[in-house]
């Protein structure tokens, strides 16, 4: 397939800053896994695997060799045209997310020859951010504000310890999209004030937080779908 110089030019640009900002301070460049991967990025993008019909792509591990030396293959696997969201790339991988509409999610790495990228709206429509978002356990419920032009949030979440020790978390909070973040507690000034980001990225909501948002290990981090 021949690729026109401003299509080109885009990939290396999405390459580059994924490459260079995405990781979190600290992580190996390696590393592609589900706590982190909601925080790691600015620059979430939508793709759809390419391929032939029955062909398999594989995921990717990122173990100390990986995801580039031997036995990093794993055994999960995509088909052609289902969706995922791409936080950052290293090398020819690109860190990768499917969140199936029922089931658990898969994280990995994915070889970006089989990927292709899907325009999502950066500043989406009021309907699209409505309704009642999901991620296991975790609950977001976004309305229309008071306010012209902002969005009610409420959210509860949950950590399930051993036996009947149960930690949870709440949202609230009114706030006013920019283009497609909105961020949760950003007016206060109290260090422990609950902070949490929620950026739409087609149909998927990815959250992050501050950890203060509920009690221990209770967090509303994760990639939400609308119930």
């Amino acid at each position: 397939m021949k690729i026109s110089k401003s299509l080109f030019l885009l990939l290396f640009i999405f390459f580059s800053y994924g490459a260079a900002f995405g990781q979190l301070e600290g992580n190996p460049e390696n590393w592609c896994r589900e706590g982190f991967f909601p925080r790691e990025s600015e620059q979430y993008r939508l793709a759809r695997i390419t391929g032939q019909k029955g062909e398999r792509v594989y995921f990717y591990g990122d173990d100390e060799n990986c995801p580039d030396g031997k036995n990093c293959r794993r055994k999960s696997y995509l088909i052609p045209n289902d969706e995922i969201i791409v936080s950052r790339t290293f090398g020819r991988f690109a860190c990768s997310w499917f969140q199936p509409s029922k089931g658990a999610e898969t994280v990995g790495w994915i070889e970006t020859k089989n990927i292709e990228f899907v325009e999502a709206a950066q500043t989406p429509d009021e309907k699209d951010w409505l309704g009642e978002w999901r991620y296991d356990d975790n609950r977001i419920e976004i309305e229309k504000g008071a306010q012209d032009g902002f969005f009610k949030i409420k959210g509860d979440a949950i950590w399930k310890g051993i036996g009947d020790n149960v930690h949870v978390g709440t949202l609230d909070d009114e706030v006013k999209p920019q283009r497609n973040v909105l961020k949760i507690g950003e007016s206060s000034e109290d260090e422990y004030e609950c902070r949490a980001t929620l950026r739409l990225i087609g149909k998927y909501l990815i959250a992050s937080d501050n950890l203060n948002c509920g009690g221990a290990n209770v967090s509303f981090t994760g990639v939400y779908r609308r119930k």
